[in-house]
């Protein structure tokens, strides 16, 4: 059986399924390489017994300054057949074809910001990486035209799907029913937002929408989950526009409690921008679509090219627009019969193209390419 290293930075949630299915399939190990990026990003401790790996061959290196420096022996004590990793995981790539095996590169970006010096030199050791891969697994269509404008044959380029391992449970319906009540808003109508609260993903775009939408419907709330470091300016627009009682900051919510916000909603939205870097694949427009709600998303949202369906599961929308953020929640908000049409749409959308099945369908692709 060909022997596979998978070299990834850490282990969210979502992806511990995925990487279990392989485990199943194949004769991979996994190497973490900087597993508190869950902390870093979204707060959550991961210990070194990893929930939802047991039967999984993994092993999470010690991070120092950003490097983890057993990566360089984890590539050379076993003759592994294929090393996957990302296009910026130098190390692998060097081993790997100093060693003459294949190198698969996954990567979720779809734009690559230059305009600095060290941003321009660091392209070119990436064109490079990428010319000279042998296969590429990427989420989306955007994905996948972007990996190709940096050298990679079409050929070699297969898509992954992003999947959610969220799902609804009997307990959750008992949780909305209790929101409604702890909110005062069992009358209402709800936007969600779902994210951190960070200059990219553009929550003061949807803020002022929200404003103008709430001067027109008023039995509307607006409804925002996440921290960060732009929440207090965030409720000081809110403030300003004198909407803040109707705008809900929830803060971080556990998983274990998040469907029940699915649930109450909707219309989901991500109204990410482009700061620094688009957003690649937020997980959030899988959920909503799981649970059969319309998402609006802007064309700042890789994932959104491949799951929104514009006039017909949602609507996506240019990105730092809050008039056409506005334009399409009220458009959903004022017609029930749409609204339920888009949320069955995007709940078949999911079970078409978004499972694991479908990560492990392009993984093997990739590796029978090889």
């Amino acid at each position: 059986m060909t022997k596979i290293l998978f070299v990834h930075n850490t282990t969210m949630w979502y992806r511990r399924p995925f990487f279990k299915r392989l485990s199943e399939i194949y004769d991979v190990k996994f190497v973490f390489t900087h597993i508190q990026v869950c902390k870093d990003i979204y707060g959550a401790d991961i210990s070194e017994q990893i929930e939802g790996l047991e039967s999984v061959n993994y092993k999470a290196l010690k991070n120092y300054f950003g490097i983890a420096f057993g990566l360089i022996r984890e590539l050379s004590k076993e003759d592994y057949d294929v090393i996957i990793g990302g296009y910026l995981n130098i190390l692998s790539f060097i081993i790997a074809k100093l060693r003459k095996k294949p190198f698969i590169i996954w990567s979720e970006g779809w734009d690559w910001p230059h305009k600095t010096f060290k941003r321009r030199l660091l392209l070119r050791v990436i064109r490079f990486i990428v010319s000279h891969s042998d296969a590429f697994l990427v989420p989306g269509t955007k994905h996948k035209e972007f990996i190709i404008s940096l050298g990679a044959l079409p050929d070699k380029v297969f898509i992954m799907p992003n999947v959610s391992n969220i799902s609804v449970k009997e307990g959750d319906y008992i949780n909305k029913e209790k929101l409604k009540k702890k909110l005062k808003i069992a009358d209402k109508k709800v936007v969600l937002y779902v994210g951190r609260l960070v200059k990219r993903k553009g929550v003061d775009y949807l803020i002022k929408a929200f404003a103008k939408l709430k001067n027109e419907i008023n039995d509307v709330v607006l409804i925002i989950i996440g921290r960060g470091e732009c929440r207090d300016e965030l409720e000081l627009l809110a403030k300003n526009l004198n909407i803040e009682d109707s705008v809900y900051f929830m803060g971080y919510i556990e998983d274990e409690l998040l469907p029940a916000y699915y649930l109450l909603c909707n219309i989901c939205v991500v109204p990410s921008i482009t700061f620094g870097m688009a957003d690649p694949c937020p997980l959030v427009v899988n959920e909503a679509m799981y649970f059969g709600k319309p998402v609006i998303a802007t064309d700042a949202v890789g994932a959104a090219f491949d799951m929104v369906k514009d006039g017909e599961n949602g609507f996506m929308v240019p990105e730092k627009d809050s008039e056409a953020l506005y334009e399409a929640m009220k458009k959903i908000l004022s017609d029930l019969e749409l609204e339920e049409k888009m949320g069955k749409e995007s709940k078949k959308i999911i079970e078409r193209k978004f499972r694991y099945e479908h990560m492990i369908e392009g993984f093997s692709k990739a590796i029978n390419s090889l």
